[in-house]
């Protein structure tokens, strides 16, 4: 299969395309596609995410407190400046730390998705799941960043849009904590952990039902982690 076809495959016929990759575990040129992505939706984004950063720092008592009046006012109006003349330069250094910040976190995950697998099987390697995550990917980083570009462009606003559950419950304040727990479950990482089970079964020769539920633990335990650290986040602004 070439790239073409290992994309669509994805989408069209994952059992198939696990299938491909478990024998031939190629992974560079998905790594390119996701890293590419990433880095022109970071482009995109860059002046949304900067304006509502700048409109959460003008309500935060917690940094104005922690920081001074002085510094406080000095740093929102370089927030400011930022939010509203966002130069070419600033957008590539967003796209660039949210590209290569997404392929970490591939990394690391597949790391733990891994020792998360071998207490059930000692079949497959860190290169075949790499491979598996890559290319599921292709679900979030580059059909889900598309529609949440979408949504960003028409709402100018990163913060106020979802492609998770929250997307019922407009008007839910982004910062809180009921919003991050509904925006966290999201509809696109539940289609991607979902064609993953395919490629663990395929990996770690699982019946399917066995390699969805440790998909689904996984996904689950990585969301847990995700609201924890954001709600934390969150509470120190």
């Amino acid at each position: 299969m070439n790239l073409g076809q290992r994309f669509i495959g994805v989408f069209t016929n994952p059992r198939e395309t696990f299938g491909f990759l478990t024998e031939k575990p190629v992974w560079l040129d998905a790594l390119i596609v996701i890293l590419i992505a990433s880095i022109i939706y970071g482009y995109l984004i860059a002046p949304f995410a900067a304006k509502d950063t700048y409109e959460t720092y003008q309500t935060s008592t917690k940094l104005r407190q922690r920081l001074g009046e002085d510094a406080f006012n000095q740093m929102l109006e370089q927030q400011r400046k930022k939010a509203e003349e966002m130069t070419t330069t600033g957008r590539l250094q967003q796209g660039l730390m949210t590209g290569v910040g997404i392929i970490i976190f591939l990394f690391i995950q597949t790391l733990f998705l891994l020792i998360f697998s071998k207490f059930f099987s000692t079949q497959g390697s860190f290169r075949h799941l790499l491979s598996a995550m890559l290319h599921a990917s292709f679900i979030n980083s580059v059909l889900g960043n598309s529609l949440r570009y979408f949504l960003a462009s028409f709402k100018q606003s990163v913060f106020k849009i979802s492609t998770g559950l929250a997307v019922f419950f407009p008007n839910l304040e982004p910062t809180s904590s009921s919003y991050i727990i509904l925006n966290t479950i999201d509809f696109f990482q539940l289609w991607m952990f979902g064609v993953m089970g395919y490629a663990l079964s395929a990996i770690f020769k699982f019946d399917l039902k066995k390699s969805l539920i440790i998909s689904y633990l996984f996904w689950g335990l990585k969301t847990i982690v995700n609201i924890a650290v954001t709600i934390f986040g969150l509470s120190q602004i």
